[in-house]
């Protein structure tokens, strides 16, 4: 994505050197900004809704963070191959335990996405498809799952939707089905 600025080019940033200025201090860990393509973008602060959605996706996932199989990440970046991208899923799962460094893959990457749907289904699908076999987005608004699989060529080459009555299943994560009606109950 070519950004401009009248009529000059906007250099954007690398991963890389958004993680050094989180080591030097220039950046706070907890600073509400996501790279994207090269911009730091706002996060938006989280809803009670998305909150207790995350929740009931993390209780889902704890059997397979606590027989050790896989990490769940919470809001943590994953370093994705586009190189000026640096995301920060609501949750991902990781093979083993990452102790030194952000992860390049995952097996799975959810969003909750309740104002964050545009970014959430329009940009980070073509981000992820070079980490993870598959991504969800939980759209609490549309109150559906958007499952994107099947990653070609750094994209998703396919992509469904769950709503309520569907259980879900991942690909790559031995979970028991996700019951959409269950998780979005309330929200």
């Amino acid at each position: 994505m070519a950004l401009t600025d009248g009529d000059r080019d906007v250099r954007p940033l690398t991963a890389e050197e958004v993680l050094r200025m989180v080591d030097a201090g220039i950046l706070g860990e907890d600073e509400p900004v996501e790279l994207l393509q090269g911009v730091l973008t706002a996060v938006s602060p989280k809803s009670p809704a998305h909150g207790m959605v995350k929740t009931r996706l993390i209780s889902w996932l704890a059997p397979v963070v606590v027989e050790g199989r896989c990490a769940l990440r919470v809001e943590e970046p994953l370093v994705v191959p586009d190189g000026t991208s640096l995301p920060e899923p609501d949750l991902a799962v990781v093979e083993g335990d990452i102790a030194t460094g952000h992860p390049h893959t995952a097996l799975l990457v959810v969003e909750v996405a309740v104002t964050s749907r545009t970014v959430d289904l329009r940009v980070k699908p073509d981000l992820y498809a070079g980490a993870a076999p598959e991504y969800w987005v939980v759209d609490v608004t549309e109150r559906c799952v958007e499952i994107f699989t099947s990653p070609r060529d750094g994209r998703y080459t396919h992509r469904g939707v769950a709503r309520a009555g569907d259980q879900i299943i991942p690909v790559a994560v031995a979970t028991p089905p996700l019951d959409v009606m269950a998780l979005l109950a309330g929200v």
